[in-house]
């Protein structure tokens, strides 16, 4: 696309599940973005990122099973909102590719979980950048039910899952939201 990084950032978008097209993937773009997702600032270099990535079938029977344990969650605790669970299925099921993002806490702790968090979502950053320099579209799954899924995906006790980044392209596109000016939000000092 040959944009600068300022374009590319102000370009980026959280394209929904529903915008997405159905099209493949090629594993190389998804090992690019994944490449490019380890090179995020990383304090004491313990990398926490971790991710699991789910195409095709794999990917459509984990958005069943995650169904199917939200439904009896629902009817044995009623904790989960079940239109909530519908619209995370249709959408899983929907986009091309659903790459699990998984916190790995370093074991010593030598650093906040905060700061770890935060080296996780700069990780996603550089994914969706790239993403958005090749023209695709991303997406980070937050739902609330997101603890009730680690066990489906053999995550370790280790590890917290932060959500699903959802890769695909873009079959309707969407507008820029704007932000507010700056200024508003800075206090400068001299």
């Amino acid at each position: 696309m040959g944009e600068n990084i300022s374009d590319i950032i102000r370009n980026r978008r959280a394209t929904p599940p529903r915008f997405f097209k159905g099209d493949k993937i090629e594993r190389k773009v998804i090992e690019l973005l994944l490449e490019n997702a380890s090179w995020a600032p990383t304090h004491k270099i313990t990398e926490p990122w971790r991710f699991k990535v789910y195409l095709g079938e794999s990917k459509d029977h984990l958005a069943g099973r995650i169904f199917e344990m939200l439904k009896q969650n629902h009817v044995f605790y009623a904790s989960v909102n079940m239109q909530k669970a519908e619209k995370f299925t249709e959408g899983m099921n929907k986009v091309p590719v659903a790459i699990a993002i998984i916190l790995q806490r370093d074991e010593a702790e030598r650093i906040p979980e905060w700061e770890e968090t935060a080296a996780v979502a700069m990780a996603v950053q550089n994914m969706w950048l790239t993403a958005t320099e090749l023209g695709l579209g991303g997406f980070w799954s937050t739902p609330e039910f997101l603890p009730l899924i680690g066990n489906l995906i053999d995550i370790l006790p280790s590890q917290k899952l932060l959500g699903f980044f959802y890769v695909g392209k873009v079959g309707l596109e969407i507008p820029s939201p704007g932000r507010n000016e700056i200024s508003l939000k800075t206090e400068w000092y001299d």
